[in-house]
């Protein structure tokens, strides 16, 4: 027998008829499954979906627009109801204000705060921010180096005019005290006449001049170096003395506990008792570099010279 007449004979010993009623029965969630995708009279024309329809696919092809997804108004007002719930409960990025409205004054204080909460901003960031790399350091952010690549207009400036350095970044330490002499001694431990000026030196206790001088650990000269820094003496109404001391920021809590613990004061805002301590690092300062005039300086910090 051959291959043909054998394919022959099985086609002729099976039943050719479907019994529809049969299968259907066997296959009616198939079936109903197929219905409710291809052939459902909610559904828009052409269209087959399984899963639950959003508003825009509710409409006709040649109706939607993308801008419907979050404008309801580009959507049928028939419509619009039934899309606001929808919309209401999307995560969508509300619309930032206007770039007016960010940029009212009121606004920018708010930002410039959040923004110089982790490094504090100098008093001049702003003028610096404009014409300088700036780079953050110590927990300020600080100018790095000017967008100018030749030094000559620095150059002419400082020879004929006046170049300011914004150093407000310097910590400020002052020591309230009753008495000078027992200070004093105390302090003779941080310095060493032989490297630098000493607060004790007559060319700073008279508090006309800010002195620079290098601070060592108490009675470790000169091994323990600690860093430079810079004092002046001045004096207050009610007969107490103080010496202030710029410290940089990388030295000052190491400088404070020093002179707290060898000077046995005490951290206060208000001294009693004629001697304490204080830190302030809100006070803002201003290095002159250059043969400046007094026109040029007083301008610039808007005050007057008499």
């Amino acid at each position: 027998m051959s291959w043909g007449q054998l394919d022959d004979e099985l086609l002729s010993s099976q039943k050719r008829v479907i019994d529809v009623n049969k299968f259907v029965e066997t296959n009616i969630k198939q079936v109903s499954e197929l219905l409710q995708a291809v052939d459902n009279d909610n559904l828009v024309g052409r269209e087959v979906t399984k899963g639950p329809r959003t508003v825009l696919q509710r409409l006709p092809r040649h109706m939607r627009r993308r801008a419907m997804s979050y404008n309801v108004k580009r959507l049928p007002r028939r419509r619009r109801s039934y899309a606001l719930q929808f919309i209401k409960a999307s995560r969508h990025r509300k619309k930032p204000p206007s770039r007016f409205r960010r940029r009212r004054p009121r606004n920018l204080l708010q930002a410039y705060a959040r923004r110089n909460r982790k490094n504090i901003w100098l008093e001049t960031h702003i003028w610096h921010a404009k014409r300088f790399f700036m780079i953050e350091r110590w927990g300020y952010k600080i100018p790095f180096q000017s967008f100018q690549r030749a030094f000559r207009p620095t150059y002419r400036d400082s020879v004929h005019h006046c170049v300011i350095q914004d150093m407000s970044f310097l910590r400020c330490i002052q020591i309230v005290m009753g008495d000078r002499a027992p200070v004093l001694s105390a302090l003779h431990a941080f310095f060493s006449p032989l490297a630098c000026l000493t607060p004790a030196s007559k060319f700073a206790e008279d508090g006309r001049f800010e002195v620079s001088a290098f601070f060592y650990k108490p009675n470790e000269y000169p091994k323990g170096f600690i860093g430079p820094i810079r004092f002046m003496w001045s004096a207050n109404r009610d007969g107490t003395h103080c010496l202030v001391i710029w410290t940089h920021p990388s030295i000052s809590d190491q400088v404070l506990e020093h002179l707290i613990v060898h000077l046995n004061a005490s951290k206060l805002d208000t001294v009693e008792g004629g001697k304490g301590l204080t830190a302030d690092s809100d006070t803002g300062g201003f290095n002159d570099i250059s043969y400046c005039k007094n026109e040029y300086l007083s301008n610039s910090l808007n005050c007057t010279v008499s």
